[in-house]
């Protein structure tokens, strides 16, 4: 079984539009915040359009350019 991570979370937001909070769960520290502040932005600047939700973690852009 995989780890649950941003771009599951990302994922099933844009599927379903919803995230259970047992997924919140089993997102890392990290990531859960992370996908909590996408939110936030999304949802003041995006009004809500799933396909403007980001599908990959900066976070981890960041690393790979690194």
């Amino acid at each position: 079984m995989s780890k649950y991570q941003y771009e599951d979370a990302v994922k099933q937001l844009q599927d379903s539009g919803s995230i259970s909070l047992d997924d919140f769960k089993n997102l890392s520290y990290e990531d859960l915040n992370e996908l909590l502040e996408e939110i936030k932005v999304w949802c003041l600047y995006a009004g809500g359009k799933t396909e403007k939700l980001p599908k990959e973690s900066k976070k981890k852009k960041k690393k790979k350019k690194d």
